[in-house]
């Protein structure tokens, strides 16, 4: 089974003491990044409070890019279109989502893989495996 790469497991692996599980899966798991994330940790980039912070997260984005090339989960036509119908789901109209966790949502469906991510409860319909404690969670909506 491979994983799509929440926004929070790339940035964890960023940190000065990562979580050593999250490091250890890492290592034994076939993962794929979204396009989606890279542009939300842009993003994240671009809206820091300081040059510094900006230039930092550029660097370990680019870094973690050249290391992890070919990758990468592009969005493409039917992608959009799963995106579009989960969008307007009924889980989706119970509790909305963010527009980031609804793109990552959507790839999971179309690709049929799991997302990971410590945050299960914004995905309304892809399955997630949480890497720092190893549970997985089904879709609530």
């Amino acid at each position: 089974m491979q994983f799509l790469l929440d926004s929070n497991v790339v940035s964890e692996l960023w940190k000065p003491r990562p979580s050593e599980n999250v490091v250890s899966w890492i290592s034994a798991s076939e993962w794929l990044v979204p396009v989606v994330v890279i542009a939300e940790i842009q993003e994240g980039a671009e809206a820091a409070p300081s040059t510094a912070r900006r230039t930092e997260i550029n660097r370990r984005l680019d870094d973690f890019l050249k290391e992890s090339a070919g990758l990468t989960v592009d969005w493409d036509a039917e992608t959009a279109r799963t995106w579009a119908r989960l969008r307007h789901s009924p889980e989706v109209r119970r509790k909305p989502q963010s527009l980031w966790d609804s793109l990552i949502d959507a790839m999971a469906v179309r690709y049929g893989m799991k997302i990971a991510s410590r945050n299960h409860g914004d995905f309304r319909h892809g399955v997630v495996f949480d890497p720092w404690t190893g549970k997985e969670h089904q879709p609530k909506g």
